[in-house]
């Protein structure tokens, strides 16, 4: 998706500078009302470009976070793991196996796995667009800061990343999955039948 957006966003801002009829346009227009002051004239036209190049950049980062959301969201709720899971075979189910997590844990995991995935990424090419450098240069720590902690917790102990642990989900393997639903039926079958 990030190459499309890159292809799309790229192809947008070619036309938008080799589009002779809207840019004679625009320069018309600015020569016509710079009442004689050319330079000036060519500077709106310059910055006028560059604010639509910027525009279409931001609109570009926005979208890749907006569509990694709904990515996550979409394959948690619907299948309990993104295609990327279901191809070697794990799956997120609720802490303890308690089966699939609902809407609101599959949410926050989204929100929190897009976040550190592109989120604070965006904001920092965002913000660098924008001119703002030393507040872009801040967005890429914290970016790393989040990507390194988040891979630190998905390592060590029980193995659960930032956005399992918000969530109170876990990811598990399809085959313990399976088992987990075999034991919960066995004792809920057992329950209802009891010897």
């Amino acid at each position: 998706m990030a190459v499309l957006l890159g292809w799309f966003t790229f192809h947008r801002i070619s036309s938008e500078v080799t589009d002779a009829t809207s840019l004679a346009g625009t320069s018309a227009w600015e020569v016509i009302t710079s009442k004689g002051d050319l330079a000036e004239a060519g500077q709106d036209v310059g910055r006028s470009l560059w604010r639509s190049a910027v525009s279409d950049i931001q609109q570009a980062f926005a979208a890749l976070v907006v569509f990694t959301f709904v990515y996550h969201f979409l394959s948690l709720a619907v299948m309990s793991r993104t295609p990327g899971q279901a191809l070697t075979a794990l799956c997120v189910v609720r802490r303890g196996g308690a089966g699939r997590p609902g809407r609101s844990r599959v949410a926050v995991r989204a929100a929190v796995t897009t976040l550190v995935d592109v989120g604070w990424y965006a904001l920092a090419c965002y913000l660098l667009a924008e001119g703002e450098v030393v507040l872009s240069v801040l967005c890429w720590v914290v970016a790393i800061s989040f990507f390194a902690f988040n891979a630190g917790l998905a390592l060590m102990g029980s193995r659960r990343s930032l956005a399992d642990r918000l969530a109170g989900v876990t990811v598990v393997g399809a085959h313990v999955r399976a088992a987990l639903a075999r034991i919960g039926g066995t004792v809920r079958w057992g329950g209802r039948t009891g010897p």
